[in-house]
């Protein structure tokens, strides 16, 4: 059998996990600064015979790959100047989704352990 917290343990865990939700959002990234994709590089001949790509090491190009709803795949190619700012991105955007999952733990815990405030009342009806 549990033992039964007291009010002031329960608002302590509260708050606790309030926190860790707080330092969490703290910590991310700013939202503006997300892509969804996934960030690849490619070896591609031009095919023209007299480039060096005929015969050695082809061009490397950057690009990102972002799929869609229905099947739908979208490729961008990346300028080298820009790939440092496009891995950043992808991998704000990476930090974002695992912050959005734990967040989802703790409010699972909050509302397992009944910590959540009970809702307002209804606001009254206008006559």
């Amino acid at each position: 059998m549990k033992a039964t917290k007291s009010p002031a343990q329960r608002a302590t865990q509260a708050a606790r996990l309030h926190a860790r939700k707080d330092a969490l959002l703290a910590s991310l990234p700013p939202f503006t600064d997300l892509l969804r994709g996934s960030f690849f590089v490619r070896t591609l001949r031009c095919g023209k015979p007299s480039c060096r790509c005929a015969t050695g090491k082809g061009h490397r190009v950057a690009y990102v790959s972002v799929t869609f709803p229905g099947g739908y795949t979208q490729q961008l190619t990346v300028p080298q100047a820009l790939v440092p700012v496009v891995r950043r991105w992808i991998a704000n955007y990476q930090r974002w989704w695992r912050a959005i999952e734990r967040v989802s733990e703790l409010n699972r815990r909050l509302l397992r352990e009944r910590l959540l405030p009970a809702a307002p009342p209804p606001a009254p009806a206008a006559r």
